[in-house]
Parts: C-alpha cells; sequence; structure tokens
C-alpha cells in the first residue's frame, strides 16, 4: 500500500503547486489592476504556499527513502518538520498583512476597484475549493497533504472574505457612504487574518505534539486497540501496557505484557508478535511493533 499512497500523495502535491501559481499570478495582476490589499495579500500568501509546497514535496521524497547507517530510523521527521515550517511561515505572514493593514487605515485608507475584486473573489473561491477537495481525498493518511487540504481552506476562506468585502463596498457605494469605501480593502485583511489565524496554530500544535512523541488522533488509536483487543481473546493475555505515538507515516506501537511465570516462552510471545503484526499489516502507516512478555512488572514501567 505504501507505494501507491506516496504517487497519490506526490501526484495531489503537484497539483496544489501548479494551482498555487495559477492564483499567484492572477493575484499579483489583478491586485495592482484593482488596486487591492487585499487581492495582494492573497498573491502574497500564495505565492508563500507554491515554496512551501515545494518543501513538501521534497519532504516526501526523502522520508520515503528509509533507514541508512546515519539515520538507523529513517527521515520521517522531516514530514512534520515540513508541516512545522509551513504553520511559521504562515503565522508571519499573517501577522506582517494585518500590520500592514491597521497601517493602511491609519493613514485613510485605499481606494479600490469593488467589481473587479468581487470578480476575483469569485473565481479563486473555485479554485481553492475544488484543490481543498482534491487535498482531502487523495490519500486521507498523508499529514503533508493534511497542511495543504488546511491551506486552501485558509485560501477559500480569504476567498469568500474578499468576494464579501467587494460586495459590501458595492452596497456602499451605491447607497451614497462613498467616505467608507477606501476603509473596506484593510478591514477585509484584518477580518481574513482573524479568520486565517486558527490554521497556521493547528499545523503547529499538530507538529509539537507529534515530535514530543505525544499520543496519536483517536481516529489513529483506535484500530491499533481494536486489534490488541483481539490478539489479546486469541491468546488470553492480561490488561498490557500500551504505547502509541505516529511521526509522519510511521506509527510506533509498544505492547508489554507481565504474564505469569513459567508458562509463556519465546516461542509464544513470537506467535503474539506475529498474530499482532497481522493485525495492524491493513492499517495505511509504516508500524514499527514492539511486543514483549515479561514475569517482572518492573520491567516494563
Amino acid at each position: 500500500m505504501a507505494a501507491p499512497s506516496a504517487s497519490r500523495e506526490q501526484s495531489a502535491l503537484r497539483l496544489s503547486l501548479s494551482a498555487s501559481v495559477v492564483i499567484a499570478v492572477a493575484a499579483i495582476t489583478w491586485g495592482l489592476v484593482a488596486n487591492s490589499q487585499v487581492i495582494l495579500f492573497d498573491g502574497a500568501y500564495t505565492l508563500l504556499g507554491m515554496a512551501l509546497t515545494g518543501l513538501s514535496i521534497a519532504a516526501g521524497r526523502a522520508s520515503r527513502r528509509g533507514p541508512t547507517a546515519r539515520f538507523p530510523f529513517g527521515l520521517e521527521a522531516l514530514v512534520p518538520l515540513a508541516v512545522a515550517v509551513q504553520g511559521v511561515a504562515l503565522l508571519g505572514t499573517i501577522a506582517y498583512a494585518a500590520l500592514e493593514a491597521v497601517r493602511t487605515i491609519l493613514d485613510g485608507g485605499t481606494e479600490v476597484a469593488p467589481a473587479a475584486v468581487a470578480g476575483y473573489g469569485a473565481l479563486t473561491a473555485v479554485v481553492s475549493l475544488a484543490v481543498y477537495r482534491r487535498m482531502r481525498t487523495a490519500d486521507p493518511t498523508s499529514d503533508l497533504l493534511d497542511a495543504e487540504a488546511r491551506s486552501w481552506w485558509a485560501g477559500l476562506v480569504l476567498s469568500v472574505v474578499v468576494l464579501v468585502g467587494a460586495l459590501v463596498a458595492l452596497g456602499l457605494a451605491a447607497a451614497g457612504w462613498e467616505g467608507a469605501g477606501p476603509y473596506v480593502d484593510p478591514a477585509l485583511v484584518l477580518v481574513a487574518c482573524a479568520l486565517l489565524l486558527p490554521t497556521p496554530l493547528g499545523m503547529l500544535r499538530t507538529t509539537v505534539v507529534e515530535l514530543l512523541e505525544g499520543a496519536p488522533p483517536a481516529a489513529v488509536l483506535a484500530p491499533v486497540e481494536a486489534a490488541l483487543a483481539a490478539v489479546r481473546a486469541e491468546h488470553g493475555l492480561p490488561e498490557p501496557i500500551l504505547r502509541v505515538s505516529k511521526l509522519g507515516r510511521k506509527l510506533y506501537v509498544e505492547v508489554d505484557e507481565v504474564v505469569p511465570d513459567g508458562v509463556w516462552d519465546v516461542a509464544g510471545e513470537d506467535r503474539v508478535r506475529r498474530a499482532m503484526a497481522a493485525a495492524l499489516e491493513p492499517l495505511p502507516y509504516d508500524v514499527w511493533l514492539n511486543v514483549e512478555l515479561t514475569t517482572d512488572p518492573e520491567l516494563v514501567l
């Protein structure tokens, strides 16, 4: 399953990169023509996304090279590190855009072409939604595609904000409130920044949990617990100590059982290990399994 999954991941990342190029060019051109700060912000956000997608592609390839003499456990940690870089970069972009929006408001705002801004928002919303859905369905187990999907969802939110704000500006102009018009564009940037902020924060939170070897999400842990329950029932084992952590596509599973003295031997432990490995084999991860049967409780603490 690993090779097809890797192929889907790389294909989806290349699609994301291509779509980013199209939107970035459109945003910069459209933003300059319409004199819109929020569209230029979207262009900068997308340009950054292009660089980060390239980083994700490189990290995905490197993480699949497997163990080496220098890195005996492989390079899977590059995946959460790439996600962390995405989170930090997006957080910095949002902070800079918010500061620039405040400066623009204090300077008296800026005149924009609302109709052009509305057209841009509608177009990019459609593209962002299409790419987001592709990222979500290509490989649900890929952390890199999850990060891409979050970024495209943030882009979709930004596009909707741009569209709604442009329609509001058109409404204000029709109502004769031209004085409020120059403040709509920087205000949209501030609204977009507030809506986008949870995206990089969530990416950083996920990365910290993985790098600190925290427990994986319930969706990952549940099938491991179910497999262990089946193996325990089959072999009459007591309640074990189960430790599970996830690092990119690598899933570490450690099962420690305290058994009665004189009942189990090495061959019995091997049978339990093989049964557990077979039960976990369908999972879409690279499972690193350790099963230990011991008569000494102190050895499993």
